[in-house]
């Protein structure tokens, strides 16, 4: 229950004042309706990773309609990501609590034409208090896991409801349809708009220089473990140190899925006997003229680098040789497994992928996916990888046919709102 006496909440408010105020209702950085545009558009992420996925529905929302776009995160990591890669919001806040009074204020204050929540942003009370002030509200890049179902399942007297004010759902696919049908939303509203995350994954426009940095030469394989949680580090590192004994030209980067676990994550990686470094000091080293054979940091020296920066694993990917995805032997149900497709590179995945479960089959159906159910699979997968340059070039192609003959999910969802007349 709310209690805007708490402790808590009185020290929130002084350690992160505009994040607080903007959770209890105060926005006071939302500026008034411009003439100029034809509507206000509000969307909502939640984090990081669905603020990439609205990247390009924002930039062609401003491009295309003429519409005003304000937006709001729920975290510190996605306001910051917002921030950096969006330009065309007027203004960016932290969303407020989903209780009936505080997102009313936030409402009257935000005053949107349209309000569009990115993925799974199912707030009950935010989208009654829209529809009450006459807000058109819709869903896009919308997905409802099997896992994600049975949890909705048991709330259901209480979504259902919720669901049923949807304008629209433009959903990721036909098995995302069918949830959202299933949990209330009249079929007519419902639309297949594909996975706009596809529309984010351009490469980087700047190097990292990882091999430099570490010292690692052309030859040695590197593998990405990218957005990993807790007890998969242990099992990727077991399986890497089986391979190794087998290719002792392979290489490790970890990049925890939340940074705060990077001393962990180094300590797990340290206990194999493995070289350990961190990304944030390697990166501030800066570069020699010399080869990396001359340098003092031996390749052989670093095994294992802990990616604890925000923003570059896109990049670690494009200067590597294989992936694997983080979530899909912890149950998570498997994170972005578009970056490395984009950057052509054969993946290996646990047997967790609901998530993520279209690309996943199709890349896996082209044999540009490699399934690891436990640290001896891994090793053999990377054996089979590292040990063959052909294979390795043969799945990554694979994998960058399949990013590149998907439709352009974003321009997709467009039209999918521009018919349901929200647009």
């Amino acid at each position: 229950m709310f209690v805007i006496g708490s402790p808590v909440w009185l020290i929130g408010l002084i350690a992160r004042p505009e994040r607080w105020r903007n959770r209890i209702g105060f926005l006071t950085g939302v500026p008034p309706r411009d003439s100029h545009f034809k509507a206000r558009v509000w969307v909502h992420a939640s984090s990081v990773g669905e603020v990439k996925a609205a990247a390009r529905l924002v930039r062609e929302l401003s491009r295309r309609f003429g519409v005003e776009v304000v937006f709001s995160t729920m975290t510190a990591a996605g306001l910051s990501v917002a921030r950096a890669e969006l330009s065309e919001p007027v203004c960016f806040f932290y969303v407020a609590l989903d209780v009936p009074f505080i997102q009313r204020k936030a409402v009257e204050q935000v005053k949107p034409d349209v309000l569009l929540l990115v993925e799974t942003e199912l707030w009950p009370s935010l989208i009654f208090e829209a529809k009450a002030k006459g807000v058109r509200v819709a869903v896009v890049n919308g997905k409802i896991s099997a896992k994600g179902l049975e949890r909705y399942r048991r709330f259901k007297s209480l979504f259902t409801p919720t669901l049923r004010l949807l304008d629209a759902a433009i959903v990721q696919s036909e098995t995302h349809a069918r949830h959202f049908e299933e949990l209330g939303v009249p079929a007519e509203r419902v639309m297949i708009g594909g996975n706009t995350k596809q529309d984010s994954q351009a490469p980087p426009s700047q190097r990292i220089d990882l091999r430099e940095k570490a010292g690692w030469t052309p030859s040695q394989v590197i593998l990405v473990a990218g957005s990993t949680r807790p007890e998969e580090e242990k099992v990727i590192c077991e399986g890497f140190v089986r391979a190794r004994a087998s290719s002792g030209a392979l290489r490790l980067v970890l990049a925890p899925r939340h940074l705060r676990r990077s001393p962990s994550v180094a300590q797990i990686a340290s206990s194999f006997n493995l070289g350990v470094a961190r990304w944030s000091e390697l990166q501030a080293e800066p570069l020699s003229d010399a080869t990396p054979c001359d340098r003092v940091d031996q390749p052989s020296q670093i095994d294992v680098v802990v990616l604890d920066t925000m923003g570059q694993l896109a990049a670690a990917y494009q200067e590597s040789d294989i992936a694997f995805i983080g979530g899909t032997l912890s149950g998570h149900g498997g994170h972005n497994i578009l970056e490395p497709a984009a950057a052509g590179l054969p993946i290996i995945a646990g047997p967790s992928r609901e998530n993520i479960e279209d690309d996943s089959n199709a890349l896996a159906g082209r044999g540009a996916l490699l399934t690891a159910n436990n640290s001896y699979d891994v090793s053999e997968a990377l054996l089979k990888l590292a040990t063959s340059r052909d294979e390795r070039l043969r799945r990554g192609k694979e994998a960058l046919d399949f990013y590149d003959s998907r439709p352009v999910a974003s321009l997709l969802t467009l039209e999918c709102l521009r018919k349901a007349g929200l647009l």
